[in-house]
């Protein structure tokens, strides 16, 4: 096996090379899907480097100017001289340039996956990490070479995109899925693919309830997997709550598994309802849990389920060193990953976040975004900021009982503002408040 010669095209890369120093609109059709490093020969390498350097300062990249590039830099006799790059224009065309492309990153793919392997050979040998890390480590491996990252976002002109987005236009055309309450999509326009959304309250205000209704609403109207990730509770407490938002059963009597007999047939029911759904629950622990297991995760979701429909993270001050000096830079780390996670995957990813305890204190104890814990670059990263209130659990004898206050108290691409849900807290069911109800409550 050490004896074969790793993939490579050389005739490929030479001719590459020569059409780019012949047609000065070569290196515009390749340099966004081809780097240096799909060279084999190393002089190419270089020589290629010289004509993108010289393409992204918008000088010719002809042989005259690359050799007195190569000179000035004492890097000509390293590439092979004068003659090696003489020779490099003799009968090319650059006719074919970006199929000749395709076939040097085809070779280049093939010796990193050999690449790959190699270091995954050498981790299984590797006794200083537990076999968990060495899994992890060496399906990222694998799963970085097949995502294909380059392809997935390339720089346009705005006549390129002008279109899609009028066509958007005129339809009507919505990027988000429906939250299910309508109120709230007139403020935020929807759960929108690529943005970080924060759901942040107090203790027992219900936001993990209000990630599990947009998990189930998702899961149910767009029949897309829905992944939550679960840093608090574990996948029989999250399974308990679904199973009390299809059922209609007190969830607090189903986690302690008091099951009325007259109640059966409603949680069988819910039983067969949720074996429809495509939800994934992680329940790994907060302390190893990290955004490269989170990519991991959701790697093997898409490639064995296809298209996300949403990533629900709870919660986010969970994770990370909880005895880091700084919290709040810590914290930061997880929001910018998640943003970004939120793009790769093209889906809306949601974190929920604790509130300080310091608005026990204050006499209006409806949180702003200032008061989120540890909060560091979370609102920086995050695109939508919702904060819950519920009046009932400060004063019982509201008149807004079993109301939720929302606050969009941050939206990047649109308007802040409040809304109020009706919200069931033993059952987790969430629906609009009907403006003609009795109590006034909208």
């Amino acid at each position: 096996m050490n004896d074969k010669i790793p993939p490579q095209i050389i005739e490929a890369e030479s001719d590459i090379l020569g059409g780019c120093l012949l047609d000065p609109n070569a290196i515009g059709r390749i340099a966004d899907i081809l780097v240096p490093e799909a060279f084999y020969v190393p002089a190419y390498q270089q020589i290629y480097k010289v004509i993108l350097e010289l393409y992204h300062q918008g000088k010719p990249t002809d042989l005259v100017t690359v050799t007195s590039w190569l000179s000035d830099h004492k890097l000509l006799t390293k590439v092979g001289g004068k003659n090696q790059l003489a020779q490099l224009i003799e009968i090319v065309s650059a006719i074919n340039i970006d199929n000749l492309a395709k076939l040097v990153l085809d070779k280049y793919l093939r010796r990193q996956l050999i690449r790959a392997g190699n270091e995954i050979v050498e981790l299984g040998y590797d006794t200083t990490q537990g076999v968990q890390a060495v899994l992890e480590q060496s399906e990222n491996k694998i799963f970085n070479l097949t995502a294909n990252k380059q392809d997935k976002f390339q720089p346009q002109l705005i006549s390129e995109s002008i279109r899609e987005v009028f066509d958007e236009l005129q339809q009507g055309y919505t990027p988000g899925f429906s939250t299910g309450l309508k109120d709230l999509d007139a403020l935020i326009g929807g759960l929108n693919k690529q943005d970080l959304i924060v759901i942040a309250a107090r203790a027992s205000m219900g936001k993990t309830w209000l990630g599990c209704h947009f998990a189930n609403h998702i899961a149910i109207h767009q029949q897309l997997p829905v992944v939550f990730f679960s840093a608090e509770m574990s996948k029989s407490q999250l399974t308990k709550r679904f199973l009390a938002m299809h059922s209609g059963i007190d969830s607090s009597r189903l986690m302690s598994n008091q099951i009325y007999r007259d109640e059966m047939d409603n949680l069988k029911q819910a039983v067969v309802a949720l074996n429809q759904l495509l939800i994934i629950i992680d329940d790994t622990p907060a302390s190893i849990q990290n955004p490269s297991r989170v990519s991991s995760v959701l790697r093997r979701v898409q490639s064995s389920k296809g298209s996300l429909g949403l990533v629900v993270m709870d919660y986010i001050q969970k994770l990370g060193d909880r005895a880091a000096g700084n919290r709040a830079q810590a914290v930061g780390k997880f929001s910018g990953a998640f943003k970004d996670i939120a793009k790769e995957f093209n889906v809306p990813f949601i974190a929920l976040a604790q509130i300080n305890r310091g608005v026990e204190n204050q006499t209006n104890k409806r949180p702003t975004i200032a008061d989120i814990k540890d909060s560091g670059d979370i609102e920086q990263d995050m695109d939508i900021g919702l904060l819950l209130y519920r009046d009932e659990y400060y004063n019982p004898d509201t008149q807004d009982k079993g109301v939720m206050e929302i606050n969009v108290a941050k939206n990047r691409n649109g308007a802040t503002g409040m809304c109020k849900v009706l919200f069931e807290t033993d059952i987790g069911n969430f629906s609009d408040v009907d403006l003609s109800d009795k109590y006034g409550r909208a």
